[in-house]
């Protein structure tokens, strides 16, 4: 018979209770890991700020609108200021939708198919196998796109305005990192659930 005190050989029981009692979870409390998924909670939810270029984004719209039905001519730097705003209204916000669950989701196998623990361990595989990959690919090229475009100074050639926007496109991978950060504590709750799940 195997030794219990060998990594390979203990019991599904004398795992959870290993886990519980080194790494994660004791007598239902997270333990050490919960001051770092607090802290990437609160990066995600100072996120909640993006309401203030959704309002401004809304104003210079309007002011844009009338500017073309009454004046007979768009404001010279609408489109560009609309753009920027709203490029960075929807990448800031991805960790902050993460954050609240709010991402879209598909069902691949039914919930009552599964136990919670399996559906929990089904979550963590699709972070593993698509959510990261996703978020480091955006990262990664992010990275890139958005160097080049600061060597290069790069400014807007949509209108006679012409607005830097390297800066704008620096928020790519920005954005990409702060998701991955809200991915990582979503995994880890998962792995937790797990955990704790009967």
């Amino acid at each position: 018979m195997a030794s219990e005190s060998s990594p390979c050989s203990i019991t599904r029981g004398a795992f959870h209770s290993f886990v519980r009692k080194r790494c994660l979870v004791k007598t239902g409390k997270i333990m050490k890991i919960e001051p770092l998924l607090k802290i990437i909670d609160a990066i995600s939810r100072v996120q909640q700020l993006m309401v203030f270029p959704l309002i401004a984004l809304v104003f210079v719209t309007c002011a844009d609108i009338c500017a073309r039905n009454l004046l007979g001519s768009p404001l010279i730097w609408g489109f560009d200021v609309e753009l920027q705003l709203f490029a960075a209204l929807i990448t800031l916000c991805w960790a902050y939708t993460e954050y609240r669950g709010a991402h879209v989701r598909i069902t691949v196998v039914p919930e009552a198919l599964l136990s919670r623990r399996g559906q929990e361990i089904l979550s963590i595989i699709s972070y593993v196998l698509f959510l990261f990959p996703f978020a480091g690919v955006i990262f990664v090229q992010g990275v890139e796109f958005a160097w080049n475009s600061w060597k290069l100074r790069e400014i807007s050639t949509m209108t006679p305005w012409q607005p830097v926007i390297y800066h704008i496109k620096a928020m790519i991978p920005l954005a990409a990192l702060l998701l991955i950060l809200q991915l990582i504590a979503s995994t880890l709750r998962h792995v937790i659930a797990a955990i704790e799940a009967d």
